[in-house]
């Protein structure tokens, strides 16, 4: 039998889990079997898999995890026509059902049965996957591996985009400079907004927008008027839309001041469950009185080929995303890196090693 290494949890948990040989996937007739070469680490997801009694609501176990992935196609399945042993490509991780209330209704976001590749389908922790072709997208000569394993993220952010409905002529505050907030900033300047701004509290990471043409202000951690001033004198009369991806509480208190009436505000980060609204009533009622709308986001469905767009076409760069690399055989040092160094943005695990001296498409 073939085997390929893998990493695999059994269960949630560090103890559950193993970078371990397992089965070659079987390719089914309308599936692709895509050999990885880079696989993102999502903060979020890898870190409920490694915690004892995490996994989020969408994990199944065991599974081999891993949702941000890209490589080269080593073999397609009989009824797969589009796409070609060779072929560099990613592919969206998301499975909707088709059969439940949601899919039928043209809405497979809310699928009751959600499939995921990485969280409840085997993902891209291993050193070859099999997903189904009407999912894969192949990649342009541009975008390198490293650069197209951001390709998920991407598209998330494409959803926000979407759920924002940013109108022509519309100001719009973008908070929280992580990995999501860099590409939303991006995707809100070159939107049909007449005015975007990024605020984060890294300068660097703001600098890295600048040199893209982005606005930019740095908050202040201490001092909220401070970043609050220069917002005023930005926006005046306030914003049609913020989103917020810092899930800062503090920071989102300080930015709905400039939520004009009629504005949306869009969670795209999550809160710690420990924040506690001090009067949730009239946050409520700002909400109703102001005519305000609130809108969560929290993933994606079928955004993968404007993501790659946006991506090759330099609306959304993600060259300096990718901070940091690991082979396979290092997982777990690359997640305690992604946990505790503050430089990291995308880390990056190389199943079959060093992508830029790949040959063997076997």
């Amino acid at each position: 039998m073939k085997m390929m290494k893998a990493l695999v949890h059994e269960a949630a948990g560090r103890k559950n889990a193993s970078i371990r040989m397992v089965p070659y996937p079987v390719c089914g007739d309308d599936e692709v079997v895509i050999k990885v070469m880079a696989c993102g680490i999502c903060k979020w997801a890898e870190i409920n898999h490694d915690t004892e009694g995490g996994g989020g609501t969408l994990a199944k176990y065991p599974v081999i995890t891993g949702h941000e992935f890209a490589g080269y196609i080593v073999e397609v399945g009989k009824n797969v026509t589009e796409y070609k042993i060779g072929d560099r490509v990613t592919a969206d991780n998301a499975i909707p059902c088709g059969k439940c209330w949601y899919c039928r209704n043209g809405k497979p976001l809310l699928c009751e049965h959600f499939g995921s590749h990485g969280h409840n389908i085997n993902g891209g922790f291993a050193q070859y996957l099999k997903i189904v072709a009407k999912n894969v997208v192949k990649l342009p000569d541009n975008l390198s591996f490293d650069e197209a394993s951001v390709a998920e993220p991407v598209a998330c952010a494409v959803e926000a985009l979407d759920r924002a409905n940013i109108k022509p002529g519309e100001e719009v505050i973008v908070s929280g400079m992580g990995p999501h907030g860099l590409i939303l900033a991006q995707l809100c300047h070159f939107s049909s907004a007449q005015h975007s701004v990024a605020i984060g509290l890294v300068e660097s990471r703001l600098k890295t927008l600048e040199s893209y043409g982005v606005p930019t202000i740095l908050a202040e951690r201490n001092d909220a008027s401070v970043h609050e001033a220069k917002l005023r004198e930005m926006f005046p009369h306030g914003v049609d839309c913020i989103i917020d991806t810092s899930g800062a509480w503090p920071m989102v208190q300080s930015l709905l001041k400039f939520l004009r009436k009629g504005g949306r505000f869009v969670q795209y980060g999550s809160y710690h469950s420990s924040i506690q609204i001090e009067n949730p009533a009239k946050f409520l009622n700002d909400l109703h009185f102001n005519n305000q709308s609130y809108v969560g986001v929290s993933c994606q469905v079928n955004n993968f080929p404007r993501a790659i767009e946006y991506m090759a076409n330099g609306k959304c760069n993600v060259s300096t995303l990718v901070t940091h690399t690991f082979d396979l055989d290092d997982y777990f040092l690359a997640l305690d890196t992604n946990k505790t160094d503050k430089s990291t943005l995308k880390v990056v695990i190389h199943p079959n090693g060093d992508p830029n001296k790949e040959t063997d498409l076997s």
